[in-house]
């Protein structure tokens, strides 16, 4: 009943597969389990999804390098698919318990007995689902290994059938923007372009655009911003500090924001597919509305980011001396620190310009 009761708690994330993680963790313990697990064998890039509580035992694993000292990983990634594989059987109990990685990472995380099985993940990458438990609950064997593999491929299969929705959720994303003829980029975990709208190629040109599917700039300048995007594709759990960015390219009369958001959030993002959706704005255009970050993007100071804005709801600058309490010449020269450091020469341009920055 316990291992009946758990896959259909996994099973229950088919339709709602942000709560795969939580599933995982409570589906391990109902069947004697610590820890629950699906990584991806892709090494040069960790990703893997766990419920929260286990977070910090696989997180440690692959930041501290534990990998390349790992005796259960040495054997694991050379069995066949749908191998079941028990750590105990690979090392003798005196000879792992003589090992740091086994005194230092996996009796204190609850890690010391292990688990495992590697999985094809919807064709596109290779996966292992692991289970463990702390040394006090004994070795995972006889009907706690089959539980396990019960378990092992029912959250495998959720974790497929997520990674497909994850990737239609993107293509619906996609084509939703591409309807309303919006400019937009979606990009998968690696940082690599996956789709583009027809308005977002027309946004671009020589100077700015997709090549070997990254998004790529002839301006060096834009080199922070791009290498930004590309590792908040890579890091779906770090929170994005900045969720907007500029690209200058080369010969352009006006700047491109990207406004970045997540395809499906951090639960999943771990997962092939589409990860963050870029929306783009051609500051040179006509349309959208007046940012809330002038100083960020442009380097304003904050009386000089109200003045703009000011300016963008149609104030004169008398008006806006008097609503500010100051001598309308010092309004006059913000206007003309406004225009030097973005670049504009009327305040028409300066109007066009901060429409395109509201979203």
């Amino acid at each position: 009943m316990r291992v009946a009761a758990a896959e259909a708690l996994l099973e229950a994330c088919i339709s709602r597969p942000e709560g795969l993680p939580d599933a995982m963790g409570a589906a391990a313990r109902m069947i004697g389990l610590d820890n629950l697990s699906l990584v991806s064998s892709n090494l040069e890039r960790p990703a893997f999804i766990v419920s929260p509580e286990q977070r910090e035992g696989i997180a440690a694993y692959f930041k501290d390098g534990w990998f390349d000292v790992d005796y259960r990983a040495k054997v694991e990634r050379k069995l066949p698919l749908n191998t079941l594989f028990l750590d105990h059987r690979v090392i003798g109990e005196a000879e792992r318990k003589r090992t740091a990685i086994y005194n230092d990472l996996f009796v204190p995380q609850r890690m010391a007995h292990s688990a495992g099985m590697r999985f094809d993940l919807d064709g596109r990458e290779e996966w292992f689902c692991f289970a463990a438990r702390g040394e006090d609950k004994g070795v995972i064997e006889g009907e706690d290994a089959a539980n396990f593999v019960r378990i092992a491929r029912t959250a495998m299969h959720t974790a497929s059938l997520a990674t497909r929705w994850q990737h239609s959720r993107a293509q619906w994303l996609i084509d939703a923007l591409d309807k309303t003829g919006s400019p937009a980029i979606v990009l998968d975990r690696d940082g690599r372009v996956n789709a583009v709208t027809p308005a977002a190629e027309r946004i671009f040109g020589a100077d700015l655009g997709v090549r070997e599917r990254r998004l790529w700039s002839a301006n060096p300048d834009d080199a922070a911003a791009l290498g930004a995007l590309t590792l908040a594709a890579r890091t779906p759990d770090a929170p994005l500090v900045r969720r907007r960015f500029l690209l200058r390219g080369r010969g352009r009369r006006r700047q491109v924001l990207v406004t970045v958001s997540c395809v499906l959030g951090p639960a999943l993002d771990a997962l092939p597919g589409g990860t963050l959706l870029l929306t783009l704005s051609d500051l040179g255009g006509t349309s959208a509305g007046i940012a809330d970050e002038l100083q960020t993007l442009f380097g304003l100071t904050l009386a000089e980011a109200q003045v703009a804005a000011a300016i963008f709801e149609g104030d004169e600058a008398a008006d806006i001396a008097i609503a500010r309490g100051v001598a309308e010449t010092t309004v006059r020269k913000q206007i003309g620190a406004i225009f030097r450091k973005l670049d504009v020469h009327r305040q028409a341009e300066l109007v066009r310009l901060l429409a395109g920055l509201k979203r």
